[in-house]
């Protein structure tokens, strides 16, 4: 019997990157339980982002998210946490929490030209998906906070569907 080590696995990246196309693919892949916040928040309370009940309810979420996320890893089970760690601030939480559980911390920074973001985010036609114009890729993108490696968290480099590290 192979005994696998879980881990936490995070995604980071601008809106329309493609974070829960490589979410899924993680989930597949590893395997791994995959815990979608837009999908949450959609199915839970048909709220979209800029509403101003969404950051409470998201918070709700996040914390449940956790809470059952650890369970999970508990029983030996990896998980991807699909939602986007766009900030220094909420990355350092997540390494913080993956730490006091015991795991490994992963990040994967899906990256892609803001052209490309736009398109994907504008084109998008998944009702378990945010819809966003091109004017809030734009906003959104100005408050992303690219990770380092130093954040404490192995990074992955995603491009083009490809992961360098």
């Amino acid at each position: 019997m192979l005994l696998v080590t879980p881990e936490i696995h995070l995604l980071a990246g601008l809106n329309g990157a493609g974070k829960t196309t490589h979410a899924r693919h993680l989930e597949a892949s590893l395997p791994a339980v995959r815990f979608s916040l837009d999908e949450w928040m959609l199915q839970l309370y048909e709220l979209s982002f800029d509403d101003e009940l969404y950051p409470s309810r998201a918070a709700k979420c996040r914390a449940l998210i956790w809470d059952i996320a650890a369970r999970v890893l508990r029983v030996g089970t990896s998980v991807a946490l699909d939602w986007n760690m766009w900030s220094q601030s909420r990355r350092a939480e997540a390494v913080e929490r993956a730490t006091a559980l015991g795991v490994t911390c992963h990040l994967h920074h899906v990256a892609v030209p803001l052209d490309l973001a736009i398109q994907r985010a504008t084109d998008r036609r998944d009702p378990r998906a945010h819809r966003l114009d091109a004017e809030a890729v734009r906003h959104l993108s100005g408050l992303f906070e690219p990770p380092q490696e130093s954040e404490g968290f192995v990074l992955h480099l995603v491009k083009d569907g490809q992961v360098d590290g």
